[in-house]
This record gives C-alpha cells, structure tokens and sequence, in this order.
C-alpha cells in the first residue's frame, strides 16, 4: 500500500474514532454531574429539582470537573488511532 492510501486510510479512521467517543459521552452524559434535562424531568414530576444520596436538591445543573479535558480526550483517541492504522499497514519487506 503507497503512502497516500495509507494516510487517507488512517485519517478517515482517527475521524470515525474521534467521533464515535465524543458522541459515546455526549449520550452517556458525561459533561453534566446533573443535566439541564434531569433537572427538567424532575420539574415536570412536580419536585423542586433532582434529589442525591445525601438529600439535598439541585435545582441548577452542575457540570462535570472534567467537561473541559473532553474535546482533548476524542482528538487523542482519534491521533492514536491513525498512529497505530498508519503503522499497520505500511509494506513488510
């Protein structure tokens, strides 16, 4: 396989890769300790806000610590995966 192939290969898989995890987190909620949407479903059941373990109320969400290491977090997922795509396929002599 020549090197362009090869870059245009590894490229579109860091992509898929990258993508995939940023919208794995964004469905499992990984920004909000609690999501402006809990919040809103436990309104609509007629409660003040989402209760914890502890039995305090949160009536505003509350984003995670960690929301702003998540857009480094996809793009090194998705460099490691070129890196590696790009290192298998190269020719064996």
């Amino acid at each position: 396989m020549s090197l362009l192939p090869r870059l245009a290969f590894a490229l579109v898989l860091a992509v898929l890769v990258g993508g995939g995890l940023m919208i794995y987190d964004q469905k499992r909620g990984a920004e909000w300790v609690v999501s402006p949407e809990a919040i809103a479903a436990a309104k609509a059941e007629g409660k003040m806000g989402v209760e914890n373990d502890r039995g305090s109320v949160t009536v505003l969400p509350i984003r995670s610590e960690t929301a702003d290491v998540l857009p480094f977090k996809w793009m090194l997922a998705g460099v490691a995966a070129g890196a590696v795509t790009f290192v298998a396929t190269r020719r064996r002599a």
